[in-house]
């Protein structure tokens, strides 16, 4: 279970959302019950965000003056609302009811991507003797490549020398010429994700 955490990430907020959302925060921690000491104190944040909510107002002009202060005060409740959220996780001890009670919001945990089926191998001599080059088509979502190899015809017993690649090409050298490769490839992905293509074989030169 992940434990809770608050977001200070207030930059995707335009000006008018990030005033709302301050004033939220503001009003959910003014008279809490489970924070009753703050810091910084909310006369402090009470006190910036008028400041900020005055500057905005006078930026609507565009005055180039206007909207630089207007930034610097954004900047500065910004500041203090990021300090406040270190005092709320402390209180709450990873409590979310308690959390979300003080207003702010709380980071969302990124779904793991899910990777497509890895399509069919490629396999095709080097340019050396020895050597065997696969390829596969490139995986949506993969964020590496397991090439696997085993002598002969892959059966259920088979044993596989496997080998990361960052990318969807590799080359197995050292090989005996004659002998016929079976390989392989797994897609891995986010969360453990691990999706292998067909097998496929051919004989070193």
């Amino acid at each position: 279970m992940r434990t809770p955490k608050i977001s200070t990430n207030f930059v995707p907020y335009s000006d008018s959302d990030f005033q709302a959302k301050a004033l939220f925060i503001l009003r959910s921690m003014e008279g809490n019950p489970y924070f009753t000491n703050p810091v910084p104190p909310l006369d402090t944040i009470s006190q910036l965000l008028s400041a900020y909510s005055e500057a905005l107002q006078k930026a609507a002009s565009n005055d180039k003056i206007a909207v630089s202060i207007k930034n610097q005060t954004r900047k500065a409740l910004e500041y203090q609302l990021a300090r406040l959220t270190l005092y709320v996780m402390y209180v709450a001890d990873n409590d979310e009811a308690i959390l979300l009670s003080s207003g702010y919001s709380l980071t969302k945990t990124p779904s793991p991507r899910k990777i497509e089926a890895a399509g069919n191998v490629m396999l095709r001599s080097g340019g050396n003797s020895g050597e065997l080059f696969s390829k596969i088509k490139a995986v949506k979502g993969a964020k590496s490549y397991l090439f696997e190899i085993t002598n002969g015809r892959a059966t259920e017993a088979s044993v596989w020398e496997d080998y990361n690649s960052s990318r969807c090409t590799f080359t197995f050298n050292h090989l005996t010429p004659g002998q016929l490769y079976s390989v392989r490839v797994a897609a891995l992905g986010t969360g453990h994700q691990k999706i292998y293509s067909d097998v496929a074989s051919q004989w070193a030169q």
